[in-house]
């Protein structure tokens, strides 16, 4: 099933987008349950995905290439600390296979895009925040 919306602008849509950055990453107090949400998650790829398609399909694929450049979490690495610490409040983090980790980061970072070297470092982050397997 899938749910059409429609914007009258790609600023609302870019707007949209902005706020849920904002809810996800600097109201964390009070969005706890969104933070670890897949379906908030998801929904913010798609926000996203929309953005940039627009862009891109208007014309300005230049705009559209900044966007995707800016929705990429190695471009902020000053989130990567506090993805980090979300992701080793995972009860089973040590357990976890190296997709599922992936996966888990990719739901917190989101609506950031995540590439394997910052996950790498991510990953290595929250490592160090759960100490060795006992």
């Amino acid at each position: 099933m899938s749910v059409l919306i429609e914007l009258e602008s790609t600023n609302q849509l870019e707007a949209l987008l902005r706020a849920g950055m904002l809810v996800k990453f600097e109201r964390a107090d009070e969005s706890e349950l969104l933070i670890g949400s897949p379906v908030y998650a998801a929904a913010l790829a798609v926000l996203r995905d929309s953005l940039i398609e627009e862009l891109r399909s208007s014309g300005s694929a230049g705009h559209s290439q900044r966007q995707a450049a800016w929705y990429q979490i190695a471009r902020h690495p000053h989130l990567w600390a506090v993805v980090a610490s979300r992701a080793a409040s995972h009860p089973r983090w040590r357990e976890l296979g190296e997709s599922d980790r992936l996966s888990w980061v990719e739901t917190l970072a989101a609506p950031l895009t995540v590439d394997r070297q910052t996950f790498s470092s991510i990953q290595l982050m929250v490592d160090d925040l759960v100490g060795p397997h006992t």
